[in-house]
């Protein structure tokens, strides 16, 4: 095992020492550089967006690599930068502005939600905060329509699967993401959330909801910033996803997540990790499928 990752390590680096010479060899040969050459070879959705950032990341140009980080992209004016400083004739290439645009726009578009998100998640849930206070209660609403909670902290929080008394104690790591997405399932999807309550109260198989569903919200947390879900929203038709768009991709897990842990046939809960971590897996999977997007079919009516 340590042999074959010394040889990937150095594959790797030998990779990294040849790229500039490949590039200029390709060039001279197709007398298009990598930029031109992706848009020729890729049809448009996530396989060529990835391409076009991947090689504007390792550009040694400072400027090129900023446009595969940044989340406030003059998308307009990046455009004629590049085609300024990459030579590009669009009388003959007339497809490259309006693909590089495209692609500019989803990139600019995945950074600024991951910068949503972070700016999210790092809001802690205050009980002396009104607003948190009312979303809280409006939680128990939706999920227990019709049971009127006792007091605001009591015993009953435990039937949404809660650890304790107070559930603000809960959303410590994810922050006020946890109790968002939890909220968004039910308003928008609440058969499907009401669904997916129901099963985790399974007298053998069951599983705390509300746990799982802020576990949930960090698995997803993570995958948006290995920047796994790249292909998800990349292949969306808005390029510019909001933090409903991210929402949905929750929705989607909760759902899926639910189906995984019944088709386990779990002994208890302690084997919840073993069985997040083959979820996990297996999101990452379809994932590498270029083509993926991670809906389900609630979310097509």
């Amino acid at each position: 095992m340590v042999f074959s990752e010394l040889i990937a390590s150095l594959w790797t680096q030998l990779l990294v020492l040849l790229r500039p010479m490949l590039k200029w060899i390709l060039r001279k040969v197709t007398g298009k550089c990598q930029l031109l050459r992706i848009t020729y070879e890729e049809q448009p959705g996530s396989k060529q967006t990835k391409r076009i950032e991947k090689s504007l990341r390792e550009s040694k140009s400072s400027a090129l690599k900023e446009l595969s980080r940044g989340d406030r992209v003059d998308v307009d004016e990046a455009v004629k930068n590049v085609i300024h400083q990459k030579d590009i004739v669009v009388d003959i290439h007339t497809k490259f502005e309006e693909t590089l645009r495209r692609c500019l726009t989803y990139i600019s578009g995945f950074n600024n939600l991951e910068a949503l998100v972070e700016g999210h998640r790092k809001v802690k849930y205050s009980t002396a905060n009104p607003e948190h206070e009312a979303k809280l209660l409006k939680l128990w609403e939706l999920y227990k329509p019709g049971t009127k909670l006792q007091s605001r902290q009591c015993a009953q929080w435990g039937e949404l699967g809660f650890q304790g008394n107070d559930p603000a104690t809960d959303f410590r790591g994810m922050g006020m993401l946890g109790l968002d997405q939890l909220l968004y399932f039910a308003e928008k999807y609440g058969d499907e959330a009401l669904n997916a309550l129901s099963k985790s109260s399974h007298p053998k198989h069951g599983f705390s909801f509300a746990i799982v569903g802020i576990n949930i919200t960090e698995l997803q947390y993570t995958l948006m910033t290995k920047r796994k879900l790249r292909t998800h929203f990349y292949n969306l038709h808005n390029p510019r996803p909001s933090m409903d768009a991210y929402h949905e991709v929750y929705c989607y897990l909760m759902s899926e997540f639910t189906k995984f842990w019944f088709k386990e046939k779990p002994k208890d809960i302690m084997e919840f990790s073993r069985i997040r971590e083959k979820f996990r897996r297996h999101i990452i999977s379809l994932l590498k499928d270029p083509k993926t997007t991670l809906k389900t079919d609630f979310q097509q009516q």
